[in-house]
């Protein structure tokens, strides 16, 4: 399926290959209507009442995410371009970031600011919920690997009260898994340009996030205690470390997590009425 998730991961690391500069453009960046929303900066074309309600959604998103990854929160903003219509989008893009893919939004981080640009379309508020968590993140732990970027991006797109379940990457790592996949998770530790990860590489490390958030106190503490320590001066040792020395069989229990969360899903929909 082809996915604003895949080119939102190689925007948002498109910085560590120094791409991501501020050029002058035709189309202008959106201006006419501009929002503060605690950390977001917010301009569009069109005009944003102050209590619009995916700006609110978006400002309580960062209390969300500080208090479930035990984060702390940071004042630097993150600036969110949104433009009327795809086209104008597509141009402005074009013609400031000739070398990246069409999509319909993504993420920048270069030495003078964290950005996000999008446009109004009917997914808006899904790449928003991904792209913003990419600032929020940035924010505080500017050196935060790829993968679990892009993990905890996938997690917290999905709406409030769902608890991170995507539906989605559970039928692309179901459909995966009948042809033999298997997680690894320290080869995705070694991906360091999201031009190399492919679309299951985005399942799982989704996969990953989930697991760690949503099953017991333990594996949140080794997320916590790993994102704590990559905000340090130095590299810390990679999750998969942390994990074997909690779990020897820590991708076994990955897919033991699938698979209760197909149980679940199944059940649930046998519960449906008829």
């Amino acid at each position: 399926m082809t996915s604003r998730r895949f080119c939102c991961v190689a925007l948002a690391t498109a910085w560590l290959a120094g791409c991501s500069v501020f050029q002058t453009a035709t189309p202008s960046l959106p201006q006419r209507s501009s929002v503060v929303r605690g950390q977001l900066w917010v301009y569009s074309d069109i005009y944003l009442p102050q209590r619009h309600r995916l700006l609110e959604e978006l400002n309580a998103q960062r209390g969300v995410l500080a208090t479930k990854l035990s984060l702390p929160t940071s004042d630097e903003p993150v600036y969110v371009y949104l433009f009327t219509t795809a086209d104008e989008f597509k141009t402005y893009v074009h013609a400031n970031f000739p070398d990246f893919p069409s999509r319909r939004a993504f993420f920048v981080e270069n030495d003078m600011r964290l950005a996000v640009y999008a446009y109004w379309g009917d997914r808006v508020a899904e790449d928003l919920r991904h792209e913003v968590t990419h600032g929020y993140l940035h924010s505080v732990c500017p050196r935060i690997p790829l993968w679990i970027d892009e993990g905890l991006a996938e997690y917290f797109e999905v709406p409030a009260g769902q608890h991170g379940l995507h539906r989605p990457h559970m039928q692309e790592i179901a459909a995966a898994r009948a042809n033999g996949w298997k997680p690894n998770l320290r080869r995705l530790e070694e991906l360091k340009s999201a031009g190399d990860m492919t679309q299951i590489d985005y399942a799982e490390s989704w996969a990953w996030a989930h697991l760690l958030l949503e099953t017991t106190p333990e594996r949140q503490q080794t997320l916590h205690a790993f994102l704590t320590a990559v905000q340090g001066s130095d590299p810390p040792d990679p999750l998969s470390s942390r994990l074997r020395a909690v779990h020897l069989d820590y991708e076994q229990k990955l897919l033991e997590h699938l698979d209760q969360l197909e149980k679940t899903e199944l059940a649930a929909k046998e519960q449906l009425p008829m």
